[in-house]
């Protein structure tokens, strides 16, 4: 169970950039480690939207 101590420190860790979080949740120290979680979204996300799967709160054609 988190405290809200811990969660403090954790939330102040991602303001400062100390550590990285991608929209999966997941979460890195490294900045490289980083790079790629965010490439990797990008290119999933630009393989959905090459098959015309759309999103929540994207509008559609």
């Amino acid at each position: 169970m988190t405290t809200p101590e811990s969660r403090r420190q954790e939330e102040q860790a991602l303001e400062s950039g100390e550590v990285y979080q991608d929209a999966e949740g997941r979460r890195t120290t490294d900045p490289g480690t980083a790079a790629a979680h965010a490439h990797s979204e990008a290119d999933r996300n630009a393989e959905h939207l090459k098959r015309g799967e759309v999103g929540p709160g994207a509008p559609e054609k």
